[in-house]
C-alpha cells in the first residue's frame, strides 16, 4: 500500500521562534544593564529572572522538539498502522491559571489498540503533532493510516503518551 507522508516532525522544524525573540529581547536588554548600570542593585535578580525565562521559553520547547525529532529515527520509534477508529473531539472554554477564559480544543483516535491524543488549541506543548497547521487534516473513522510515534512515560502518574512524530495517510 502507497503512503503519503503528512506529517513529519523532522521536516516541520523548530516553531517557537517567538518566545526565542522575545528571550533575546530580555538578555540583551540584562546585558545593556549589567554593562552600564553598575551600581543597580537589583542586577542579579534581573539576571536570574532573565535565565529562568529563557530556559521556560526557549529551552525546554527546543529539548522537547529535538528529544522528539531524535526519536523518530532511533529504535524507540514504534509505528502503528490501520484503520482510524474511536475519532473523537472536545471542545470546552475554561479559565486559565490567570483567571482569563481560554478555549481549549483536544482531539484523539485510535489505530489497532494505539490511543493518541493531542491539543489542536489551548495547552501543551508545541512539538510533535498538533493537527493545527495551515491545512488541518481531516481525521476520521475508517481511514488507513500509518503513524509513528514514541511512547513517553509521564513522570507524575506513570502513563503513557504516545507523541506522533510523522503521520502518512494511504493514497
Amino acid at each position: 500500500m502507497q503512503y503519503t507522508t503528512v506529517y513529519d516532525i523532522a521536516a516541520e522544524g523548530y516553531e517557537e521562534w517567538l518566545f526565542a525573540y522575545i528571550s533575546a529581547g530580555f538578555v540583551l536588554a540584562t546585558l545593556i544593564v549589567f554593562l552600564f548600570f553598575r551600581t543597580w542593585k537589583h542586577r542579579k535578580i534581573l539576571l536570574i529572572v532573565t535565565c529562568v525565562l529563557t530556559v521556560v521559553t526557549v529551552g525546554i520547547p527546543y529539548f522537547d522538539y529535538t528529544h522528539l525529532k531524535s526519536k523518530l529515527e532511533s529504535p524507540d520509534c514504534l509505528k502503528a498502522e490501520g484503520l482510524v477508529s474511536g475519532h473523537w473531539e472536545k471542545k470546552w472554554r475554561d479559565k486559565d491559571a490567570s483567571n482569563k477564559w481560554q478555549n481549549y480544543h483536544y482531539e484523539g483516535f485510535r489505530i489497532d489498540t494505539v490511543t493518541f491524543g493531542y491539543y489542536i488549541k489551548g495547552s501543551g506543548s508545541a512539538a510533535g503533532f498538533q493537527n493545527n497547521g495551515e491545512t488541518q487534516l481531516p481525521i476520521r473513522d475508517g481511514m488507513r493510516m500509518r503513524v509513528h510515534y514514541y511512547a513517553e512515560p509521564v513522570i507524575t502518574d506513570g502513563t503513557v503518551t504516545n507523541r506522533i512524530l510523522k503521520i502518512e495517510v494511504a493514497k
